[in-house]
């Protein structure tokens, strides 16, 4: 059975909104002092920061890549 997607326009502006606002607070987390690893313990201290920051990147970037998609073939 094929699930339904919703490729509205409205529906990928609200998906590449949400994705820049997770974005957003990745890059909070990494400036932030609190973590799960402490950034005094330099190696480990990133491995938490910089993944969740990459991964974000990439969904935002792919969410826009999907909206722009969209309205060439609207």
């Amino acid at each position: 059975m094929k699930q339904v997607e919703d490729k509205s326009i409205g529906s990928l502006k609200k998906q590449f909104i949400f994705s820049l606002v997770m974005l957003g607070l990745a890059i909070i987390y990494t400036i932030s002092p609190i973590d799960l690893i402490p950034d005094m313990l330099f190696p480990a201290g990133y491995l938490d920061d910089i993944p969740m920051l990459l991964g974000t990147a990439v969904y935002a970037g792919y969410s826009y890549l999907k909206m722009r998609k969209e309205q060439k073939n609207a």
